[in-house]
């Protein structure tokens, strides 16, 4: 436990000094000025949307952008050096990319109530918040294993928000019909997308929300134990 507190604080530094950190809160502010400029029933229609973009769209970007940087930096080879394991390392680079959805998600809570006064169940919402950002930090982190440099990660990035992104986004803004959603469940974007617009409009618990959370789990358990740490062990070793 001491040593994965320890590379956590690694990973915050190292993403402060990779602007990762000072884009995530700048996009959080973003996010409140649209807030203080529209009235409280938009802010509750719109307000998943931009929750579903810091948790799920930056969660891959971030971490793909991360990892990248550190392999050019030869960084992960120098902590590999330490008396740690590679799952510690691993454990430490989840929790803080997902730290940054907590971030995101934290800000976005407080606007709403402090601006519109909206509240909804921020227990439940943490729980999705926490699955949507397993699975996505996952898939990032998966994309920058496979990329072999900076142009086929952003390759890779714009090919994975083509295909399951912008379906989930056109859904949302009512340019796909409602009769297309069972093929969009192949999305985890649209499962994550789901959990944010059930925790905010506080829908109750149904096939689609138990669907989108068993689906999001098992891609970032089957990531992680087929792709992310063989593939991540055999990139270290290979330097």
């Amino acid at each position: 436990m001491n040593n994965i507190v320890k590379l956590l604080k690694g990973e915050i530094q190292r993403s402060i000094k990779y602007l990762i950190l000072p884009v995530s809160l700048l996009t959080s502010v973003i996010w409140v000025v649209i807030f203080l400029l529209i009235s409280t029933d938009e802010a509750k229609t719109i307000s998943p949307l931009f929750i579903f973009a810091d948790v799920a769209v930056m969660s891959i970007i971030l971490v793909g952008a991360s990892y990248y940087l550190e392999r050019q930096e030869g960084t992960i080879n120098s902590v590999l050096m330490l008396p740690i394991r590679l799952s510690e390392l691993l454990a430490a680079k989840f929790i803080s990319s997902m730290s940054l959805a907590f971030e995101s998600v934290i800000i976005i809570a407080l606007s709403l109530y402090l601006i519109h006064g909206i509240t909804f169940n921020y227990f439940l919402l943490l729980f999705y918040v926490i699955v949507s950002a397993m699975a996505h930090t996952a898939l990032g982190f998966s994309l920058a294993l496979y990329a072999k440099d900076f142009n086929s990660l952003l390759g890779l990035l714009m090919t994975f928000m083509l295909v399951f992104t912008l379906p989930t986004i056109f859904y949302t803004l009512a340019l796909i019909p409602e009769s297309f959603e069972v093929f969009l469940f192949l999305s985890p974007s649209h499962c994550a997308n789901l959990l944010m617009n059930y925790a905010i409009q506080s829908k109750s618990i149904d096939w689609k929300v138990m669907l989108s959370v068993g689906y999001q789990l098992a891609i970032a358990w089957g990531l992680l134990k087929y792709v992310i740490y063989p593939k991540f062990k055999s990139n270290t070793v290979r330097g």
